[in-house]
């Protein structure tokens, strides 16, 4: 079991490098949406959290990012 958690932290932090990495190509298709990234590859999109979280069979182990041109504020 803990190998199995091991191996999908792992992916998720791949693909969210994966996204980081491929950011400008990412903004350009899907600008202003929410993706859902797996295995490096963009599996849903969608405008809103909400309606994405819809379309996905399995939310928990899945990259989710909003892709933006216009730099986030983040306040901690």
């Amino acid at each position: 079991m803990f190998e199995q958690l091991t191996k999908e932290i792992l992916a998720f932090e791949n693909d969210h490098i994966w996204v980081h990495e491929n950011f400008d190509i990412l903004v350009k298709k899907y600008a202003e949406q929410w993706i859902a990234v797996k295995e490096h590859r963009v599996i849903v999109t969608a405008p809103d959290f909400l309606t994405l979280l819809d379309k996905l069979s399995d939310p928990a182990h899945t990259c989710i990012e909003f892709v933006t041109q216009e730099p986030l504020e983040m306040v901690l």
